[in-house]
């Protein structure tokens, strides 16, 4: 009888043991999801931009946001390629150009950290570089425009450069039209409005490759500087302290308090032909000219560069966009903000572009960039891509279209990469094997259902597989697995 009630009383207390075991790990399991949940999104929260360990400073919290999230003008972008990770393209753009203007910054300032007070010293630096180059305007004029002629191919006589005193007006006189109220765009249907929608997605990308252009531009006085020493020893220093100051401020201001560019402008405008004595030939027909304005030199070549950037890509609507769609475009894409965040990620695109050209292939620059703006927005996005995501294979693919294109120079380059093919897509995997870069096409696995037998594994890979059923929510898993515990 004795014997009787302990056993009982012995599986009474093993039921009980088994309640309160279930109750403790129904609990632990729940805390468990609940600390990995948070650690994952910690995790993603940081995961995005990659800053560089040695260096303390970090971007204003509102762009980490805009850009984790893609709440920004390129965060949904038909041009941008996915990147097959966390980290989508403009994080990853964005994480090298902050390290880049980090290093400018203490590099051109001697500092091992950087003071937010250092920013007030910009107008400072700024007044300094002016008082010596009011002494030296015409050389400092003759010489952005050298510049730009050079790296960018283009005649010096198409080029007009002029600095002006730090703080006088940039107005460069353009005809003023009287202002009409703007009738809302019609487009001719739903399907027309999808496609400009894309265009727009375009537009985007060419202004932030200007501007990345023209900001690249900045540091181009070092390929000058013995005739900037000759001028005066003081200025290639203050230009590197200013122009890497104006970088930093982009990152660190939101875009709330960013203003449009402030320091210099350009337009083009068309005028004839003039001869040796600066008169003008009435019998010619007139030309492009790139008239900029700039309180400082690195900012008269930035704008320069903008403006024969601009020149390049002027037939971007051509044959695809009639002009009351173009002038619709404009309007979405040409903005402040878009600008800003051309002036943020437009630098790294344009140094993946520059990438898939040789360095002194000046005319091939200017010739395929001319010819990528003018494609419709579909086929522009499908070679941006291509562009972006791989420089490599990009440079084996332009070398090609060289050869093409010096072998008939008439053939637009839409053309060049239909080639025989039926469209734009079959024709660019086409010119890609020709230049021996071929896409490599994964053949396809036939999948084996494989019987696992769990309880050969150690209780760490159990763990591990229910922590991964944990986060898929994969409940009935958890609860098979427990039992090999």
């Amino acid at each position: 009888m004795d014997f009787i009630i302990w056993d009982k009383l012995k599986e009474m207390k093993k039921v009980k043991i088994k309640i309160d075991l279930d109750k403790i790990t129904k609990k632990v399991i729940k805390e468990h999801q609940m600390l990995k949940g948070e650690l994952k999104r910690i995790e993603k929260l940081n995961e995005g931009i990659e800053y560089d360990p040695n260096h303390p400073e970090r971007m204003n919290p509102s762009l980490e946001d805009k850009l984790r999230s893609g709440e920004h003008t390129f965060g949904k972008n038909k041009g941008l390629p996915a990147t097959g990770t966390n980290q989508n393209f403009s994080e990853k753009i964005a994480s090298s150009r902050f390290k880049d203007i980090i290093n400018k910054v203490k590099r051109y300032h001697g500092i091992q950290q950087i003071n937010p007070q250092m920013m007030m010293e910009m107008m400072r630096i700024m007044q300094e570089v002016a008082q010596i180059e009011t002494q030296h305007k015409d050389a400092l004029e003759r010489l952005a425009v050298e510049i730009v002629s050079e790296e960018f191919d283009i005649p010096d006589d198409m080029l007009d450069a002029e600095l002006l005193p730090p703080g006088s007006p940039l107005d460069l006189d353009q005809d003023e039209e009287e202002e009409e109220e703007e009738e809302e765009f019609q487009s001719k249907s739903a399907e027309r409005m999808e496609e400009l929608e894309i265009e727009v997605d375009k537009r985007n990308v060419i202004n932030a490759l200007m501007q990345g252009a023209a900001k690249k531009g900045h540091y181009i006085f070092h390929m000058v500087a013995d005739e900037l020493d000759s001028i005066d020893p003081r200025l290639m220093s203050l230009y590197g302290k200013l122009m890497s100051l104006a970088d930093f401020q982009y990152w660190v201001i939101p875009d709330s308090n960013m203003g449009g560019q402030i320091g210099g402008t350009e337009k083009i405008k068309w005028e004839k032909p003039k001869d040796e004595e600066g008169n003008e030939q009435e019998d010619e027909e007139e030309e492009p000219v790139v008239e900029a304005k700039a309180w400082i030199f690195p900012l008269l070549v930035h704008e320069l560069i903008k403006g024969a950037m601009e020149l390049a890509a002027s037939n971007w609507g051509e044959g695809h966009l009639d002009f009351e769609e173009q002038k619709h475009v404009i309007g979405r894409a040409d903005t402040v903000e878009n600008e800003i965040w051309g002036m943020r990620l437009g630098p790294g695109m344009w140094e993946k572009f520059v990438a898939c050209i040789d360095d002194d292939d000046y005319k091939l620059k200017q010739w395929f960039f001319h010819e990528l703006t003018k494609l419709p927005a579909q086929q522009f996005h499908t070679f941006m891509k291509e562009i972006l995501s791989n420089s490599a294979k990009c440079k084996e693919v332009i070398a090609h279209l060289k050869e093409l294109h010096l072998a008939d120079e008439d053939e637009e380059l839409d053309d060049l990469i239909i080639g025989d093919e039926g469209n734009f897509e079959d024709g660019l995997e086409d010119l890609m094997i020709d230049a021996g870069v071929a896409p490599s096409q994964d053949e396809p696995t036939e999948e084996v259902d494989v019987e696992i037998d769990y309880s050969e594994m150690s209780p760490s890979e159990i763990q591990s597989l229910i922590d991964d059923a944990l986060d898929a929510g994969d409940f009935d898993t958890v609860g098979m697995l427990s039992k090999y515990l």
